[in-house]
């Protein structure tokens, strides 16, 4: 029987191990995944904001100052309200902008997409302090980027920049920026990702929990028989004890503290049948829900059990219950012992109804 359980054990940890590495393939296929959504969304970006760059019409930057007074200008009235449009029918980007670059070095914004009372608005002029060395790039090299996620006053963003050339010579005089906030960037990556391997990851992690408790259940069956067989060497020191005592004495095994033996005093203080009944029962189940200080029974069994490994002993009073559901209080002592190298308690149970009801 062990060599059968043994092989049984080996082969669950086996198959576990197996399941493991497909686990593992399964979160690297999906960070996998996710850069390449990832890769994919700022192309996306991009093209979107080329089209908005196409769209405008560069005369009318060529006519901005840069600067306040561009607020009475027609040609920022007509951009502000054509970057307000886009903006509008793509939700998704929060900022539209364009920004330059004056001959101190220092970069501003010639308009964004933000009514004039919104408290994001940037007027014509605003020094764009907090620009990315990235950012900056664009002005001098002329290409396309998408960066971030950055951070600046406004929030954190993943942003798409296009160059503005004049018309004629070809040189970058503006930057158009499109953003997106990079919490909405990085959901929507996720759930794109998430999609190709959820099933894969939950078909092996649910089979890799299955053969995991069978594993756990053979072990445990396999210690719970080889307590059992220990105490049966033993019952001849205890037998005496079991017959002739009128107080209940149960055996308690770990992990799961059920009951493994008991005298026949225990069995008819609980109303139980016999001892194999008895198997399926720990403190907790011979209670009521909950103890008279309010505190549920499992709960505090659990802190007396502990209590009583850490001391050796432990008397307590407990409101026990009994199979037909008549309730009685008990003193209880648990006793730690050792049998075989294995830590058991010993619960001697005590009716204490007469002294309850004389008080």
């Amino acid at each position: 029987m062990e060599n059968e359980n043994s092989i049984k054990d080996k082969f669950s940890l086996f198959i576990s191990a197996i399941f493991f590495v497909f686990l593992i393939t399964g979160i690297l296929l999906s960070r996998w995944v996710m850069k390449s959504e990832d890769s994919n969304k700022r192309k996306e970006l991009l093209i979107q904001a080329r089209i908005v760059e196409k769209s405008i019409n560069k005369h009318r930057i060529l006519n901005l100052s840069g600067t306040k007074a561009d607020l009475d200008s027609p040609d920022y009235n007509h951009l502000k309200k054509q970057l307000a449009a886009i903006h509008s029918a793509n939700p998704e980007c929060r900022f539209i902008y364009i920004i330059g670059k004056r001959p101190d070095g220092k970069f501003f914004f010639f308009l964004d997409s933000e009514p004039a009372d919104s408290p994001d608005y940037s007027p014509p002029g605003q020094v764009f302090d907090e620009i990315s060395s990235v950012s900056q790039g664009v002005f001098i090299t002329g290409e396309e980027i998408v960066e971030g996620p950055q951070s600046d006053r406004w929030g954190r963003w993943v942003s798409a920049l296009v160059p503005i050339t004049h018309p004629e010579t070809g040189r970058v005089i503006a930057t158009l920026g499109m953003d997106i906030d990079a919490r909405t960037w990085m959901k929507t990556i996720f759930y794109r990702s998430l999609l190709p391997v959820i099933f894969l990851v939950f078909i092996f992690a649910l089979a890799w929990v299955f053969l995991y408790i069978q594993q756990r259940n053979i072990l445990e069956r396999r210690k719970i028989l080889k307590m059992q067989l220990v105490l049966q060497k033993s019952e001849n020191k205890y037998r005496v004890l079991f017959l002739s005592s009128r107080d209940a004495i149960m055996i308690l095994v770990p992990p799961l503290w059920k009951f493994t033996s008991a005298n026949p005093a225990m069995l008819e203080m609980f109303k139980i049948k016999d001892e194999k009944e008895l198997l399926s029962f720990g403190p907790w189940d011979l209670s009521p829900l909950k103890q008279p200080d309010g505190r549920l029974s499992l709960d505090k069994a659990k802190e007396m059990i502990n209590l009583a490994l850490r001391k050796g002993s432990h008397s307590f009073e407990w409101l026990h219950k009994r199979l037909d559901g008549d309730e009685f209080f008990a003193i209880v002592l648990l006793t730690k012992m050792e049998l075989s190298g294995e830590t058991i308690l010993q619960a001697t149970v005590r009716d204490i109804t007469d002294l309850k009801r004389a008080q």
